[in-house]
């Protein structure tokens, strides 16, 4: 078995916090280096980053939203991990909205079988400026998936197309602290604007390093703001990852 596989979740708070995102980051910063990557998408209705690398890495699908019926998640994820693990892959977890239920419950079980297979458990939870999302990221910390996790490899993502770090409703909780003393990381992942660019690069698909090299797909002012973008979001997911 390979040393030092990584398995990274990216967590975090209800739809549209930007999780998609961190998580297509981690494997773009992954792929870079080289290494084989495996994606597990946590969401089979709506399998965005796994349309989006099609051809580009291995992708699983299992439902991590299945409040209810989680052990069942759980199984498949678990026999996923193994046979990656045999095979030498780093693991990317894209989480669905509505997670929380499923994978906070049985973060312990999770914790076990990570240790048992090899991976270094590194998990970033990208959250939103208001205070719900504050308390869904205490919740976790408390007795969730962050609970189980070497405080050094969780993270606190703040997407900035949401506004500027200063006024998410974390950047004021007095349980800030309390996580950075205790060796929790924090990181911001950039806007990528104008929002014409934005969009236009979500909907190509591929690796977003080989975006930045396509001619055909962006304008070369295009081409140059991304790859600004691109530089900047690689070393805030680098700095967690």
């Amino acid at each position: 078995m390979t040393e030092h596989l990584k398995l990274l979740i990216s967590h975090g708070d209800k739809g549209g916090t930007g999780k998609s995102m961190a998580a297509a980051l981690a494997l773009d910063h992954l792929l870079a280096t080289g290494a084989p990557v495996l994606l597990i998408e946590g969401d089979a209705g709506i399998p965005d980053l796994a349309l989006r690398f099609d051809g580009s890495v291995p992708v699983e699908l299992v439902n991590l939203n299945r409040a209810g019926d989680s052990e069942t998640s759980f199984n498949k994820l678990g026999n996923i991990l193994e046979a990656a693990a045999d095979a030498g892959q780093h693991v990317v977890i894209n989480m669905p909205a509505g997670a929380g239920d499923t994978i906070d419950e049985l973060a312990p079980v999770l914790a076990d079988v990570v240790g048992a297979v090899g991976y270094e458990l590194v998990v970033t939870f990208s959250i939103g400026p208001h205070s719900t999302s504050t308390d869904a990221l205490v919740k976790s910390l408390q007795r969730g998936l962050l609970s189980v996790v070497d405080p050094a490899r969780r993270s606190v993502l703040f997407p900035l197309f949401l506004g500027i770090a200063e006024q998410f409703n974390w950047s004021k909780s007095p349980k800030r602290a309390d996580f950075i003393n205790a060796g929790g990381k924090e990181s911001s992942i950039p806007a990528l604007r104008p929002d014409d660019l934005r969009d236009k690069v979500l909907a190509t698909p591929g690796a977003f390093s080989l975006l930045a090299e396509d001619k055909a797909a962006l304008t070369i002012t295009e081409r140059a703001l991304f790859r600004r973008w691109l530089a900047l979001a690689h070393t805030a997911i680098a700095s967690v990852v």
